[in-house]
């Protein structure tokens, strides 16, 4: 078009795409034009809907270009920030194929693609908007194989480079520096020589110190612990180096507690000493049940093999901690009685601390007794010991007279105190008392009417501590709210229902929402994993009714997270309610019933409809997730029976699968003539997967599927069986 004299023209036209230089080789050649078309079809999705004509056509070209590539296997290339590289041959620089395959996959840390001859024109149009949108985030989210994965995209496999974790560990004091000094110079003259062993993946974590004192090439893991100088701290950063998302501090301890111990060994006995009481301390300020969790999986094991981190970590306990912690080793499987003497041992305390700690333990063991309703508890090696430090000397006569030569007196350290109890007495906490009173009163009343009212009348003291935001009295007062209805619900089943139905009233909307905030902080997410174990079943039903309010479901989604905790506990409200769900409460429901275990099976699967893609998705994890022999029969029928769309979850769902069930599953479907003749596909993807387990027992049902190779008017029958002869050779 011409451009008149006088008149602008101000029209923005975008110059046409440089074609890809034509390589001589015509298989090259056709790669290079699919690549291009792949590169429109991606342009197009960053202007268009999916479901426009101008998407839907490219995306029919890029799929016929790719079905006629002369390729018998997956088509693999990898990605370089600038161009495509298809073997040892460079394409796309400079062209489309830079523009919007290379620069964006690059972008996503995609260091190679896979493409299955079995993609559909669903994979390529959710890959092209997954990569649109991916590259358009501004802030890290899922991974990119993650986001294609969850749109149902099997046949594409983009594997990605390692991220690497900075660790910030900022400027070290002098002090801290003399001492990574003389440790490494004692690690040098004890290491012997032989290949470095990794204890986590090398270059995996790199750590940001102050420039102007950084004068390390390298920093290893010992030398780490002795500059963090925290082993809380530390166990987050190593948590890091293996998953990349940086659990919670109580989380990380929990799961890296060994390593922590090892690294803390490896350093000097007298800073390890030190390292180990902090360490103490840091399982100290656990919640309840992950340091009992520890206690029983990690320390108290380690202290009755005899090893230095036990010792000293349960050394620097309070008593009463201590005395509790002893006691666990009852709670262990096949435990003897005498194990309480022989940790006792271990510990090689003083003669004083012993002679106090013995009346502690004795007084958790009646406790034990009587709470599991036996009248003497088992006699022990440790109530011998008890005795023994217990004597009675009728030949002392003891003399009282010297007592009578000390006046009593008021001093003005006694008059302080005094004045200190008055004080306190008419400074009480008034919500606290009026909860306590009331707690008191329904663990003894029989009557559920007089129950019912005096909680009622707790409940404004009780939202007063919530409005004030006291989550650390309000999740002490509803666990004992919930440890009284337990307690009475075996004796009086009446008053533990009246209990129930009163604190009820106190879970409305904003009690839910506030919990979900909470759940969004470290620091109070312990709060409402607390309450919700609390009040689990209670807080049901408006959770449920914030995620399908469309002005509340982003904030309440967060409590999924601690409602999976008390899956057990809130898994039957949960299921009462689930045929009435909207989708996006429905996903919410279906994951958190996946932690519950057995016994919810079918109500899981009966989420799972073409209809909705993505709850079905969400319903087969969950399956897969309970792990139960039930759950993979489940999984398997949706794969033999279910429609098109949910075979791709199913498919991942089954590889979720403890290894064992995934393994038998996997070869009881190849053994079925009808299964791999109704979805070839399914079943050449599968064996692909099986082959990667290095299982022999596959052997067998390959050799029964080669023959199909001379399916000719099958062809995906007949790859099928060209795929199985392959994989027996």
């Amino acid at each position: 078009m011409t451009n008149p004299v006088g008149k602008t023209d101000y029209k923005v036209r975008r110059t046409p795409d440089k074609p890809a230089a034509a390589p001589a080789d015509a298989g090259t050649a056709a790669i290079v034009d699919f690549l291009q078309l792949l590169g429109r079809a991606a342009r197009q999705f960053h202007t268009y809907p999916a479901t426009s004509p101008m998407c839907t056509d490219a995306i029919d070209a890029c799929h016929r270009a790719f079905m006629k590539l002369d390729i018998d296997g997956p088509f693999t290339f990898r990605v370089a920030p600038r161009t495509i590289i298809v073997g040892e041959e460079v394409v796309g620089g400079d062209t489309i194929i830079e523009q919007e395959v290379a620069r964006p996959l690059h972008r996503v840390r995609v260091a190679s693609v896979e493409i299955e001859r079995g993609v559909s024109i669903r994979d390529w149009s959710n890959f092209c908007t997954t990569l649109s949108a991916a590259a358009r985030a501004s802030k890290a989210t899922s991974s990119f194989a993650e986001l294609l994965l969850d749109a149902g995209v099997a046949a594409i496999m983009p594997r990605e480079t390692p991220r690497p974790e900075v660790l910030d560990i900022g400027a070290p004091a002098e002090a801290v520096r003399s001492l990574v000094d003389r440790e490494r110079a004692r690690q040098a003259a004890a290491v012997a020589g032989g290949p470095a062993q990794h204890l986590y993946p090398p270059d995996k974590g790199w750590v940001r110190v102050d420039p102007a004192a950084a004068a390390d090439d390298s920093i290893s893991l010992t030398d780490l612990t002795v500059i963090v100088n925290e082993p809380a701290e530390l166990a987050s950063m190593l948590s890091r180096l293996i998953d990349g998302d940086g659990a919670a501090r109580g989380a990380a301890l929990q799961q890296r507690y060994d390593d922590v111990v090892m690294l803390i060994s490896a350093v000097d006995p007298r800073l390890a000493r030190v390292l180990f009481s902090k360490l103490a301390r840091a399982v100290l300020r656990l919640d309840a049940d992950t340091r009992r969790t520890l206690l029983r999986g990690a320390v108290l094991p380690s202290l009755l093999d005899g090893r230095l981190a036990g010792e000293a970590v349960l050394g620097e306990f309070p008593d009463v901690d201590l005395a509790d912690a002893l006691c666990l080793l009852l709670d262990l499987e096949a435990a003897a009685p005498q194990l309480l003497a022989i940790a006792l041992d271990r510990l090689k305390l003083a003669p004083e601390r012993r002679t106090s700690l013995t009346p502690l333990i004795e007084a958790k063991l009646d406790a034990r007794a009587m709470r599991e309703g036996s009248a003497d508890r088992p006699s022990t090696s440790f109530d011998d010991q008890a005795r023994a430090l217990t004597r009675l000397d009728p030949g002392a006569a003891p003399n009282v007279a010297e007592f009578a030569a000390f006046d009593l007196s008021i001093t003005d350290q006694t008059a302080a105190t005094l004045a200190t109890l008055r004080d306190a007495a008419t400074s009480v906490d008034g919500a606290d008392a009026q909860i306590a009173c009331a707690a008191g009163l329904a663990r003894i009343e029989p009557n559920p009417a007089v129950v019912t009212a005096v909680l009622t009348s707790a409940l404004p003291a009780l939202r007063t501590l919530i409005r004030d935001r006291r989550w650390n009295d309000v999740t002490r007062w509803v666990a004992r709210i919930a440890e009284i209805e337990a307690h009475v619900e075996p004796l009086r089943p009446d008053v533990a229902g009246a209990i129930r139905e009163t604190v009820a009233k106190l879970c409305d909307r904003a009690l839910v929402l506030d919990l979900a905030q909470l759940c969004g902080s470290e620091a109070t997410h312990r709060f409402a994993s607390g309450i919700v174990a609390a009040l689990g079943p209670s807080l049901v039903p408006e959770w449920l009714a914030a995620l399908d309010d469309a002005a509340d479901r982003a904030r309440a989604r967060a409590l999924a997270g601690a409602m999976g905790q008390s899956a057990r506990r809130v898994a039957p409200a949960i299921a009462r309610r689930l045929p009435s769900l909207g989708a996006d409460a429905s996903r919410s429901a279906v994951a958190v019933l996946g932690f519950a275990g057995a016994g919810y099976e079918q109500a899981i699967v009966d989420r799972v409809t073409a209809a909705d893609e993505r709850t079905s998705r969400e319903a087969l994890r969950a399956l897969a997730r309970s792990g139960t022999a039930k759950a993979a029969a489940l999984i398997v029928g949706q794969l033999e029976q279910g429609h098109a769309v949910v075979h791709p979850a199913a498919e991942e769902a089954l590889w979720r699968l403890p290894a064992s069930i995934a393994l038998a599953k996997t070869r009881e479907l190849l053994g079925r003539r009808e299964f791999v003749t109704r979805h070839p596909q399914s079943a050449a993807r599968l064996m692909e997967r099986a082959a990667q387990s290095g299982d022999n027992g596959f052997d067998p049902v390959l050799e029964s599927l080669t023959s199909l190779r001379f399916h000719f008017w099958s062809p995906a029958l007949a790859r099928v069986g060209a795929k199985a002869r392959e994989l027996l050779q």
